[in-house]
């Protein structure tokens, strides 16, 4: 069952990484959008045709006005940068969320989770976050992204990728198949939920096609890149701590080296998804992770 009705949405994050396509995808189906973050002339220059709402995650008052009268709502959480921060922004979003009687959330993840990764603290974390939003009482929608392909794109990920073909990320075997997730391929995919209320209360995991081996990454960032690349990858504590010194964060270092460990216990296309079956529950066209990174220019 879909619906074509355009809706009145609310985007949280709309200038962030993740939520700003959502908030162009929404707009390209013809949605009213309420574009909500920190700074309202940034979500102006950012989104001209949105309607611009300025807006705290832990002000329950902001945003209680922000989702009054809307239709459906998008939300992830941004990275905290305190210890009690997702609690707060938790706490506030849905105080407003019963306050007005939101009738749909479409919740991201932002990572992994779920009972079939072993444990780390970012999946035990994001597994836990999928409960509490499914446990809020909002009718909600929890889309599980893997591990995002714009991930390859940053040089504090990959900084022998130009200079030596060097493709030393991500941290797993040679044989394990990574399951990636675009953020446009999650854009699509939230956008088509939030007029899917026969959905709500459920779970999916989603990402991009297809799930790929290291050897046959490096294959299309070497045509991406037009020169010869290897994958050579590194451990999950040598990449924590990579991106860890870099953001001058120990924290970082010690959470995706956990995270990456946890990833690299998998075996084979264990990791992989059945995108086929995403597309026809929500009736999308996904794009393959060769096409995304030929468009990345």
């Amino acid at each position: 069952m879909t619906s074509s009705t355009t809706k009145t949405v609310a985007i949280f994050g709309a200038t962030g990484a993740q939520g700003a396509p959502v908030v162009r995808e929404a707009l390209a189906k013809g949605h009213t959008v309420r574009a909500i973050a920190r700074d309202a002339e940034k979500i102006k220059a950012t989104h001209p045709d949105a309607i611009a709402v300025a807006a705290d995650l832990a002000d329950e008052n902001a945003v209680a006005e922000a989702l009054q009268g809307v239709d459906a709502a998008f939300l992830h959480f941004p990275m905290p940068s305190g210890p009690d921060d997702s609690q707060n922004w938790a706490a506030a979003f849905f105080g407003a969320a019963h306050k007005v009687g939101l009738p749909l959330l479409v919740f991201v993840t932002g990572g992994p989770s779920g009972d079939r990764f072993p444990s780390s603290v970012i999946v035990d974390a994001t597994t836990q976050g999928m409960g509490a939003v499914l446990n809020s009482g909002i009718p909600s929608i929890v889309l599980q992204s893997a591990v995002y392909l714009e991930n390859l794109q940053p040089e504090i990920f990959l900084p022998l990728l130009r200079s030596e073909g060097k493709l030393d990320y991500p941290p797993v075997g040679p044989n394990m198949k990574m399951q990636w997730t675009s953020q446009k391929d999650q854009a699509t995919l939230a956008v088509a939920a939030l007029s899917r209320s026969d959905l709500a209360g459920q779970s999916f995991e989603i990402g991009t096609p297809d799930a790929l081996t290291g050897t046959e990454l490096a294959g299309l960032m070497g045509n991406w890149l037009a020169r010869d690349v290897t994958f050579d990858p590194m451990t999950p504590e040598e990449f924590g701590q990579r991106v860890g010194d870099a953001l001058g964060s120990p924290g970082a270092a010690f959470a995706l080296g956990d995270l990456y460990g946890a990833i690299a216990k998998l075996d084979g296309d264990t990791m992989a998804i059945d995108t086929k079956a995403l597309e026809a529950t929500f009736d999308v066209k996904l794009t393959s992770v060769a096409d995304h990174i030929k468009s990345w220019g």
